[in-house]
């Protein structure tokens, strides 16, 4: 039998070419309407996932019929998690791709376009959920977490609407600029203290790996610095004095924490090489950090 979303989907337009049963399928002939595609009314994350498939993957339109895809689920929250998931692949990939693969875009954004230019399209790309912003002369397209949550809080589980709540509030400080931490200390401790707190609370969140690496990218800045903020002085490779006395004063405002017990840990490794930077540290990260 038939699946019916695929019946659907012919009827939106789309079709295998002709004589083709199974394989790479040419890329006119492989998207279905997104206006017509998002009257489906799914009920489980694989029909999702096969109706996210036919989907163009650099039309704005499709990121409109997967959003509604999602709102128009007759399933439960968890269920609505899952796809989320997929439609977050979908719309990183999208940011990552549509500049090189719009022509048009690209080139009125080539060659310091003008301010009203850019303008124009930030606004454009807003309605959408993606930011566009310029690094070094560079363009780029980036999801924006309170767009989502915005669209999906009231459909999502209460933990991913906590997930992407912590995404906001971050986004709207930049973290780290060429190599440089942007943030306070006090900032990314509470970073760490968050993140450590909801994989806590939540350890069988559907996008806890993620989690997990944003609590383990935090941790390591913190505990070695980033490129050009490095925690060892690089003339010394001494801890840096003032790092040292955060560490302290983290150590003994978190004690039962795991975090607090790791930088504690991170302690008395230093110590016992009068704080200077060995290659005891990269294992530290390594095993303690990104295990």
């Amino acid at each position: 039998m038939i699946p019916l979303i695929f019946l659907f989907l012919a009827s939106c337009g789309w079709h295998l070419p002709q004589g083709t049963t199974s394989g790479l399928i040419k890329k006119e002939d492989s998207f279905a309407d997104p206006a017509k595609i998002s009257q489906l009314k799914l009920t489980n994350a694989l029909q999702y996932h096969q109706a996210l498939e036919h989907l163009d993957p650099v039309d704005l339109a499709s990121l409109s019929a997967a959003r509604t895809l999602i709102s128009n689920c007759v399933s439960d929250s968890l269920t609505r998690d899952s796809m989320f998931v997929d439609f977050n692949g979908f719309l990183n990939n999208l940011a990552a791709s549509y500049l090189e693969n719009n022509e048009m875009v690209a080139n009125q954004l080539a060659n310091s376009p003008a301010s009203e230019t850019v303008n124009t399209l930030k606004t454009s790309f807003a309605a959408n959920g993606l930011l566009l912003y310029s690094r070094e002369g560079s363009f780029s397209l980036e999801p924006q977490t309170k767009f989502l949550l915005q669209q999906f809080g009231n459909v999502l589980s209460g933990a991913y609407c906590e997930f992407l709540s912590i995404g906001c509030r971050e986004q709207e400080a930049e973290f780290e600029k060429e190599g440089k931490i942007q943030v306070s200390a006090d900032s990314l401790v509470n970073r760490i203290l968050t993140w450590e707190n909801f994989i806590q609370r939540n350890p069988g969140f559907i996008s806890i790996r993620i989690a997990k690496e944003n609590y383990a990218h935090y941790l390591s800045q913190f505990l070695a610095g980033a490129d050009n903020s490095r925690a060892f002085d690089p003339e010394t490779n001494h801890l840096n004095d003032s790092l040292k006395v955060t560490f302290e004063s983290f150590v003994a405002k978190n004690p039962e924490s795991s975090s607090g017990q790791l930088v504690k840990a991170y302690l008395e490794m230093l110590k016992s090489n009068d704080f200077i930077y060995c290659d005891k540290v990269d294992s530290f990260l390594l095993e303690k950090v990104y295990h």
